[in-house]
């Protein structure tokens, strides 16, 4: 069956009502369930079959889905999650009311990430009213919880639905032709502090843990970030938290600060922790002070990269190509998604490739109708490629 019957079937119409409809249901984080249960229908009328869900604690479920071939072929999954980042000031339409306006569709989630949704059934229903048959299995996953830990991808993965999936798609937000092939991963540090207290009369006698934070907090710049050239991207420290001290005539003995720390492929969080530790070593701190790491109900998101010479990066990379009718250029994300989690705890090399627009996370969100149309097409074609089409 020629490909280009299959995608021709994809319209900008089509893509508007999907991307329509999902924005017009609320998903912000812990608030999924309305969504899902509505993707649980859509996921059948577009002709997915076994559609299973997994319940999240404190989430909507996330669901997994179908679209079988033969048992011994290969096993590719699309992927999408349903949640978005709650109102912020400054929209100047309601945010759940999808407003069509030069070739966009503005709403909240438009870009991150219904879009990419919308990219993914429509890719599904064009082929299953096509009447393809695959020479392997294609998966169909949406997850919960991705803004906050990531608790969806996880009950994806422990679930075993997905397991002998060789490749993950996301679509992900992505600048124009830009193929994600890997990402850095994000760790949080925390570093306590206990000074001694004393009269803050007499400020000798004791131990400020709140003016040892403030020299850390000073000192980190000196520490060097690594940098890869291929793609122009280094690691990244943020102090995201301080807190200590309470109005009070006492000295502080009790501080903390959190340290937001993004890595490269490559790196290594007990590398990036290390070098934390010797600059505090090296500076006049008579506190006592513990580091610790991710505290959190899921594995760190952590870096990864795919092979660029894969037989599925070139497929991505050809397909998009066809679509976009320019050379890709392969990028890592900056942050951190589900993408980590399938590609690290998952063991599933994941690629990301999706819809262009603007002011993501932001008010006044959108998408870019076209380019949604063309991530489904590209989509069609590489799962053509990775399973094949009998």
């Amino acid at each position: 069956m020629a490909l280009q019957h299959i995608t021709e079937s994809i319209s900008n119409e089509r893509i508007t009502d999907l991307i329509c409809g999902l924005v017009s249901i609320p998903s912000v984080t812990s608030q999924e369930r309305a969504i899902g249960d509505m993707l649980y229908d859509l996921f059948g009328q577009i002709g997915l079959s076994d559609i299973q869900r997994i319940p999240v604690e404190d989430s909507g479920d996330s669901l997994v889905a179908k679209m079988p071939g033969p048992p011994d072929g290969p096993i590719l999954m699309l992927n999408f999650h349903q949640d978005t980042f709650d109102v912020c000031d400054g929209w100047e339409t309601d945010p759940w009311t999808p407003i069509i306006h030069d070739g966009c569709v503005y709403g909240l989630g438009a870009h991150d990430m219904k879009a990419g949704g919308a990219a993914i059934l429509a890719a599904v229903e064009a082929m299953t009213k096509a009447g393809v048959e695959l020479g392997g299995t294609l998966l169909v996953s949406t997850t919960t919880d991705e803004e906050n830990w990531s608790r969806g991808a996880h009950a994806v993965i422990d679930s075993g639905l997905i397991e002998g999936c060789s490749a993950c798609l996301i679509p992900e937000p992505t600048p124009p032709g830009r193929l994600r092939i890997g990402s850095r991963g994000r760790h949080v540090i925390k570093i306590e502090l206990a000074g001694k207290t004393a009269h803050a009369a007499y400020t000798g006698e004791g131990i400020n843990a709140v003016t040892d934070a403030a020299r850390i907090i000073t000192a980190l710049e000196q520490i060097e970030l690594e940098w890869n050239e291929d793609f122009e991207l280094g690691g990244a420290l943020c102090v995201i938290e301080v807190g200590g001290g309470r109005n009070i005539i006492l000295v502080p003995e009790q501080a903390h600060l959190l340290i937001d720390r993004h890595i490269l492929p490559g790196q290594t969080i007990e590398k990036a922790v290390q070098d934390i530790d010797t600059l505090i070593q090296s500076l006049p701190i008579e506190s006592e002070y513990k580091i610790t790491w991710d505290d959190r109900p899921t594995p760190a998101p952590a870096p990864y990269h795919v092979d660029e010479q894969s037989p599925f990066v070139l497929s991505a990379r050809t397909r998009i190509e066809e679509q976009i009718g320019r050379p890709v250029r392969y990028a890592l994300a900056r942050s951190v998604a589900d993408t980590n989690h399938f590609a690290v705890t998952g063991g599933i090399p994941t690629l990301v490739y999706g819809p262009e627009g603007g002011n993501t996370c932001q008010a006044n969100e959108y998408v870019d109708i076209e380019s949604t149309t063309r991530v489904a097409r590209a989509y069609c074609g590489i799962v053509a490629d990775i399973l094949g089409i009998c």
